[in-house]
């Protein structure tokens, strides 16, 4: 039923669809003129949220061991309390939870600090002081490698003396004369060491009042999302936000546990065989492992490096080392601990790093896998939705077997359609010309029918006429 000017509300909800979809393309059209500045005001939104995205980032990491402290607090309070009433006692679970929690984290924040920090600056000074004689290695492995090709041993020596001499012109003619400016540079990266120090401390703090508010803070989302949304859309919405947690919980935490143990047992056998730089090399290589496929490459690189200007000896034992460690992490560790909780395959983890690191850099390496997971999850679900409206199977095997539809809806399988050699197909195009030029035929034959007929009856009115 219409109203009294004749629209229904068919009517009205597309003219009202129709004048949003114009206001989105306007606003993105106004947009797209001033990304730069968009960006921009993104960076320094992020940046001025940096404690609170560290607070967030501490406490989604935390929250697996404060969830397994309090189940266990929970249970021995309940002895020991058999008076008080839940609440009361569930508090008190929850709170001494968050405290060991904290104190567990910085405890091994310390920990980590007071073993690298030792090992760190000794390998550097150490570099340092056997500079000269690294690149004596270097030459001298070099000759013997090349002993029986003198043009090319020739090219490589005066190549590391160019590099050499090079590196000495540098130090007197670059660094020395702007001391001043290098001085006004580091001090800026002291300073921003020092806001990093303190956003990390006021990002502890704030994941402390997250791990204490989060069943409010949940509560209050649930409110938002159904006074939004239908039931059944709600409900949807919350698994959706479940699944990201899992995906992103799963991948981040078994990533982190992983990356620690390829460390510890890199640094075991790395000393058990009097590989240089080991600490310095494990902590390369455990870092850089938390990037999945490109870990290890990045990771054994530079270490390779180190390796190679203190004992090029040792540089292919370290090689084989590494290549075997990455074997057992990516076929024996790594699936015991992460499972498949990303559910992706080795393309789309491939295309996730990738587009993630050329965006937002180290961080979007790490997390270019997770939220590519949800993206693709959710472009599934709505894919199968689709094809289920469709009457379609969503299984992947059954589109892999489809060559089509026939003319009655029919599916036609892969194997039921031949490929014609070229001798069939020319037969066929012979036969349709054929058909083709008798058809023009039989239409040229009518058309003289017709105007034989016509020029017959011309000549019949004529003669009717003269009688």
């Amino acid at each position: 039923m219409g109203d009294k000017h004749g629209f229904n509300k068919d009517d009205i909800k597309k003219g009202l669809i129709l004048a949003g979809s114009l206001c989105i393309v306007v606003v993105f059209y106004l947009l797209i003129g001033k990304i730069g500045a968009l960006f921009a005001l993104l960076g320094k939104l992020v940046k001025a949220m940096s404690s609170v995205i560290i607070g967030c980032v501490i406490a989604f990491l935390l929250n697996p061991v404060m969830n397994l402290l309090q189940r266990g607090f929970l249970k021995l309070y309940k002895k020991a309390f058999k008076n008080a009433s839940e609440k009361k006692i569930y508090r008190m679970a929850k709170v001494t939870a968050v405290t060991f929690t904290i104190l567990f984290f910085i405890a091994l924040i310390v920990a980590l600090l007071l073993v690298l920090i030792p090992e760190l600056r000794d390998s550097i000074i150490k570099f340092t002081e056997n500079f000269g004689t690294y690149t004596d290695n270097v030459q001298n492995w070099a000759n013997r490698l090349l002993k029986n090709y003198p043009q090319l041993e020739q090219a490589v020596n005066t190549n590391l003396a160019n590099f050499e001499l090079m590196l000495t012109e540098l130090i007197n003619k670059k660094l020395i004369p702007n001391m001043d400016t290098i001085v006004k540079y580091v001090s800026s990266g002291i300073v921003g060491g020092v806001k990093i120090i303190t956003d990390t401390i006021i990002g502890v703090i704030f994941a402390v009042y997250l791990l204490l508010s989060k069943e409010l803070l949940m509560a209050q989302g649930k409110k938002l999302i159904y006074a939004a949304f239908e039931k059944q859309k709600g409900n949807r919405i919350l698994h959706g936000f479940s699944y990201v947690n899992s995906v992103f919980g799963g991948f981040l935490n078994g990533k982190i546990i992983d990356s620690i143990i390829i460390g510890l047992i890199c640094t075991i056998i790395l000393n058990i065989i009097e590989m240089p730089y080991a600490t310095l090399i494990s902590v390369i290589i455990g870092v850089t492992n938390i990037i999945p496929f490109f870990g290890p490459i990045i990771g054994a690189i530079p270490s390779g490096v180190l390796v190679l200007v203190d004992n090029p000896k040792k540089f292919i034992v370290f090689i084989i080392f590494v290549i075997i460690l990455q074997q057992v992490d990516g076929n024996v560790i790594g699936p015991l601990i992460l499972g498949d909780s990303t559910g992706l395959s080795g393309l789309w983890v491939l295309f996730s790093i990738i587009v993630g690191g050329n965006l937002f850099g180290f961080p979007g390496m790490i997390l270019g896998v997770p939220v590519f997971a949800c993206i693709y999850t959710l472009g599934t679900i709505l894919l199968r939705n689709a094809l289920n409206k469709r009457g379609l199977n969503n299984s992947t095997e059954y589109f892999m077997e489809l060559h089509g539809f026939d003319d009655n809806g029919e599916p036609i399988a892969a194997g039921e359609v031949t490929r014609e050699t070229a001798k069939e197909r020319k037969k066929r195009i012979d036969r349709f010309n054929q058909l083709q030029h008798a058809a023009e035929k039989i239409h040229i034959g009518k058309g003289n029918v017709k105007h034989q007929k016509s020029n017959d009856n011309k000549d019949a009115d004529h003669t009717e006429e003269e009688k």
